[in-house]
Parts: structure tokens; sequence; C-alpha cells
């Protein structure tokens, strides 16, 4: 039997948010995870309750696989906010664009995760690019956290 893999690596990372770390962890160990590199900025005083949290993992790293897969990007970034009840991912790059809910699966299945909590994704990604997708949720976040910034390096 063969050790597994890199690509299976990743795939069996993004199966599970890690609860220890949360959020703000798990953003930046999918971020590690990205081909390309990805700046991280995370900025949340609190964890949200645990279906909010996973929902908005498993979006955010759904948005970075797509980074990788068909932006032709060379860097991407990623920030996670909390204002008004209202935390937000927003998942960017500089690659050429033209990412459309229309086409594709990938951002339909981003937006139906986040409709089962109200919540929402907005994509801008003209031809050229470069391109952002907001997805944000409302909630209320509990306990302590810190900000945090980390840089990632492509591991591709």
């Amino acid at each position: 039997m063969h050790p597994p893999g890199r690509r299976s690596l990743r795939a069996e990372s993004f199966r599970t948010l890690p609860a220890d770390r949360g959020l703000a962890g798990g953003l930046e160990a999918a971020a590690l995870l990205c081909p390309v590199p990805v700046a991280v900025w995370v900025d949340l005083r609190g964890r949200p309750d645990a279906p909010v949290e996973s929902a908005l993992y498993f979006t955010a790293t759904e948005a970075l696989a797509n980074v990788g897969r068909h932006a032709h990007a060379t860097r991407a970034w990623l920030r996670a906010s909390y204002a008004d009840g209202l935390l937000s991912v927003v998942v960017a790059d500089d690659g050429r664009g033209g990412a459309d809910p229309s086409r594709g699966t990938g951002l339909r299945g981003i937006e139906r995760r986040l409709a089962a909590f109200d919540g929402t994704l907005r994509v801008a990604s003209p031809p050229g690019g470069p391109t952002e997708i907001t997805m944000e949720l409302p909630c209320v976040l509990s306990g302590p956290s810190s900000p945090r910034t980390t840089s990632s390096s492509a591991t591709g």
C-alpha cells in the first residue's frame, strides 16, 4: 500500500472543520492548501454557532478550490470579518475572471449552502479579472477571539 499523496491529503483536510481551531484556524489551514499564495485576514471577536461556522468554512474552501482550478491566478486573498450581525468571508484572486454562478456547480453549491442559513453569495468577476466572491451569513458570535493576519505559500 502506498502512502497517501498530496491530492488525497488535501481532499481529506477539507472534509472537516478543525473544531479546536474554529473558523479562523480552519480558513488559515485551507489557505495553505491552495496552489497559489493566499493572504489571510481574520477579524472575528468570537465564534459563531457550529453549523454557521461549518457552512462558512466549506463555502470558503470551495471558493479557494475554485481559485486553484479555474482562476489562473498568481495570488489570492481571504478576508473574514464580523459587523452588525453579519459574518462575511471574501475570497478574491488576480486571475482571469469570468466566474459565473449560472455556469457550473461549484458556485451554485456555495449559494445553496449559504441560503440554508439565510446567507448570501455575491460574485464580482469581470472577464479579465479580478474575481471577488463574498459570502455572508447573519449570526451572533460568542467567546473571545483575536484578529489574525497570515500569509500562505503555494504548496501545489
